[in-house]
């Protein structure tokens, strides 16, 4: 394996393949290994907004290692779905009303996803289905392993 290094506009670079693997799909157990704060220029679904990029870790079937990338928008469209995010690596329980994210400390928190494969532009992508809250709501009917009551939703490929 090479050293890493920064490069400069006139090196010359060497052909390397994508390193992220399609999972099959299913309930993975997750962390979180990579996060990068960034802006949405919007679309026809969703406004322009500040967007998280996350990076997920997940164990497959076989005993590897796989990847997957999403995209949570800071919008009130999605609050369905940071509130599902923020259930899942343990911020709030259902019925606290109220929650903030400590984005500077998202690397190695842990969850459990239902993850699909997406075709986009004849190609395939993990996608975040769903997410699992880690724990019950005090007064909630659902035992802890239920999923959150909507999907996650994901906007186009990296």
């Amino acid at each position: 394996m090479t050293e890493e290094r920064a490069f400069s506009w006139d090196d010359e670079f060497t052909e390397v393949e994508d390193s992220f693997q399609i999972v099959p799909p299913g309930d993975y157990d997750f962390t979180i290994v990579d996060f990068e704060r960034a802006h949405f220029d919007g679309s026809d679904k969703m406004p322009p907004c500040l967007m998280a990029k996350l990076t997920y870790e997940v164990q497959t079937p076989d005993g590897t290692k796989g990847r997957i990338r999403q995209n949570l928008f800071l919008h009130s469209k999605s609050e369905w779905q940071l509130t599902n995010f923020a259930c899942a690596v343990g911020i709030m329980q259902r019925g606290d009303g109220h929650f903030r994210i400590a984005w500077n400390q998202l690397i190695g928190a842990t969850g459990r996803m239902q993850v699909s494969v997406r075709k986009y532009n004849g190609k395939d992508y993990n996608d975040v289905k769903r997410f699992y809250d880690k724990t019950a709501a005090p007064n909630a009917s659902q035992p802890q392993s239920q999923p959150a009551q909507r999907p996650a939703y994901t906007q186009g490929a990296f």
